[in-house]
């Protein structure tokens, strides 16, 4: 939507666009520091928020889709929505086989402790990124961390020592509020900010847009997908 809203402003229509942005939650972001900054946005492109809307159908020849919502009543009510474009994005799920598998919480995510992210029922079994039940972003950012401590805590666990090393629920989301300006929301469980950068987290940044375009990608293809890392390190558990 940011984005979308940005270049429609440099085209000078912006004004001639009703712009709304549907949300199944109730607010507009999940860490609450980083609402304000972003609303100044909303407001800027004079964005519609309709919160607890979650959409149902869409019928694309006919240019409407169907959101469903909670009256002050508590009743559920169907509205439709006419629209010239819908950029819908899709509910975040388990995966199936890990659902079916047994290995799945109630919800069909990979049952593991937040912290080491080892199974809480079978201990030889340890999860991590999408499949995994961890109450975090589940970003690329998150899985980074995530597989430094999900290797020292296997290792530990092979040669049947204490595990080692915790997850602090670490993710990081570049929110780009408009072409080359990035939010760089770093946060971890609770919605404690963990930035990486001595900078206030909450403010967009042309820097930040940099990272985002020019160093992350190659992070990515060269770290990333190699098994490489170079940053992230292991957290040890705190001592009792």
């Amino acid at each position: 939507m940011y984005l979308a809203c940005d270049h429609w402003r440099r085209a000078g229509v912006l004004d001639r666009i009703d712009v709304e942005f549907n949300l199944t939650g109730t607010t507009l972001f999940g860490v609450e520091a980083f609402v304000p900054a972003l609303m100044r946005y909303v407001e800027h492109y004079r964005a519609g928020l309709a919160f607890g809307s979650t959409l149902v159908a869409v019928d694309g020849p006919a240019h409407t889709a169907w959101f469903e919502h909670k009256n002050a009543d508590g009743e559920t009510v169907r509205a439709a929505k006419r629209f010239d474009l819908l950029h819908a994005v899709p509910p975040q799920v388990a995966p199936a086989f890990i659902a079916q598998s047994g290995l799945g919480d109630a919800a069909g995510w990979c049952e593991v402790d937040p912290a080491t992210l080892q199974h809480v029922r079978h201990a030889d079994v340890f999860s991590l990124g999408d499949a995994c039940s961890t109450p975090n972003a589940k970003t690329a950012a998150a899985v980074r961390k995530q597989a430094v401590v999900v290797a020292e805590n296997l290792l530990a666990h092979r040669d049947r020592q204490p595990l080692p090393t915790r997850y602090d629920g670490y993710g990081g989301c570049p929110l780009t509020v408009e072409r080359g300006k990035v939010v760089l929301a770093e946060f971890g469980y609770g919605g404690k900010l963990l930035p990486t950068f001595p900078l206030a987290p909450t403010v967009a940044r042309q820097s930040a847009w940099w990272l985002k375009t020019t160093v992350l990608p190659w992070l990515y293809w060269n770290g990333l997908l190699k098994g490489r890392e170079w940053l992230a390190r292991p957290s040890l558990p705190v001592e009792r």
